[in-house]
């Protein structure tokens, strides 16, 4: 079996910072390589002006295999996400390989050198991740410090969320960032991080431009370090072990908050319970009440962790009695807050 390749770029800025030689030698070594993809995870351009957008597109169409590009905060910089958005397609973005989910999400702010991925576009990752297959996440922003590059700061703001969403959705995967302009590679749990320098800038922090070769043979990847000018280095070659670290299922299970959903017809009966367990429970959960008649009875489902019918009701995650006694109400209660707990 052939080994996927795919070839990881960043930071080109096009317009003051570009290096011209360097891009044009960088492409005809691309090239060459014939990988699956092209990644450019950001910073295509220096001041997001469309003069530099549509010099970029016309470079980087020499690049002959599929150019996947997320944008980066030059990029967003005079309102220049429309003019990525013209030449690039969408800020956010997904494409699946064989064995493989590449996601690449838009981690600028207006007018901001920070990152933000936000919820709404986390949820919207999750959904698209796989089970039995290597996750790839592309942003711009780097989730981790990078070391040597003279600003250790981690400037993504949500980077815990985005790093727990990852161990818990992505389960053996891959994160593609540039930004600082210093290549860098780490592991955080089953999660392999993976920083691109720049391709041509002149703001290199590095011997040489440069750019990553990534190689995947289903089990592992095997990263090497082109300089432009200096040829490769082999960086090594890492395990890709699927499974979820249990540590972290707990921690994210202990801080979530869970919504419990008490159904009768009888109103009386589900308040009854619905009491007793917000009497009972911690204070991050919460219980309330519906009726199957109710015509939000499917939203109310849908955004509750936990349903209980007090009658037969096919869609409750369990039915109990309504005549229990007091006691057993409470051992019942006892006994779900401690599922909860766990799951």
């Amino acid at each position: 079996m052939e080994p996927l390749r795919i070839v990881h770029i960043s930071d080109t800025h096009f317009g003051e910072e570009l290096k011209p030689e360097k891009l044009k030698k960088a492409i005809r070594q691309i090239n060459a390589l014939e990988p699956e993809l092209v990644i450019l995870s950001g910073d295509i351009v220096t001041w997001g002006i469309h003069r530099e957008f549509r010099n970029a597109y016309e470079a980087l169409g020499e690049i002959e295999a599929e150019l996947f590009a997320v944008p980066g905060n030059h990029d967003a910089r005079n309102d220049g996400l429309k003019y990525f958005r013209l030449y690039f397609g969408e800020v956010k973005k997904s494409v699946r390989l064989d064995g493989m989910t590449v996601v690449g999400v838009n981690s600028t702010l207006p007018d901001s050198d920070d990152g933000y991925i936000g919820e709404e576009q986390r949820r919207w990752v999750e959904r698209r991740f796989r089970e039995s297959c290597i996750n790839m996440l592309v942003l711009h922003h780097h989730v981790i410090p990078v070391p040597h590059t003279g600003r250790n700061r981690n400037v993504l703001i949500d980077a815990g969320e985005i790093v727990e969403s990852l161990m818990l959705h992505c389960h053996g995967g891959v994160v593609l960032a540039g930004h600082r302009h210093v290549p860098y590679s780490t592991k955080l749990l089953r999660t392999h991080i993976i920083h691109a320098g720049t391709l041509s800038s002149y703001k290199v922090l590095m011997p040489d431009n440069n750019y990553n070769i990534i190689e995947f043979d289903g089990e592992s990847l095997k990263l090497k370090l082109r300089f432009i000018d200096l040829g490769e280095v082999e960086i090594g070659r890492f395990a890709i072990k699927h499974g979820l670290p249990e540590a972290i299922s707990i921690y994210h299970s202990l801080t979530s908050t869970k919504r419990v959903l008490f159904i009768s017809a009888d109103v009386t009966r589900a308040e009854r319970f619905a009491s007793l367990f917000n009497r009972l429970s911690p204070e991050n959960m919460h219980a309330s009440v519906a009726t199957p008649q109710n015509r939000r009875i499917g939203e109310l489902l849908e955004s509750a962790d936990y349903a209980v019918a007090l009658e037969e009701f096919d869609r409750a995650n369990e039915v109990w009695n309504p005549e229990m006694s007091d006691a057993d109400a409470e051992k019942h209660v006892r006994m779900l807050v401690e599922r909860l707990l766990k799951n």
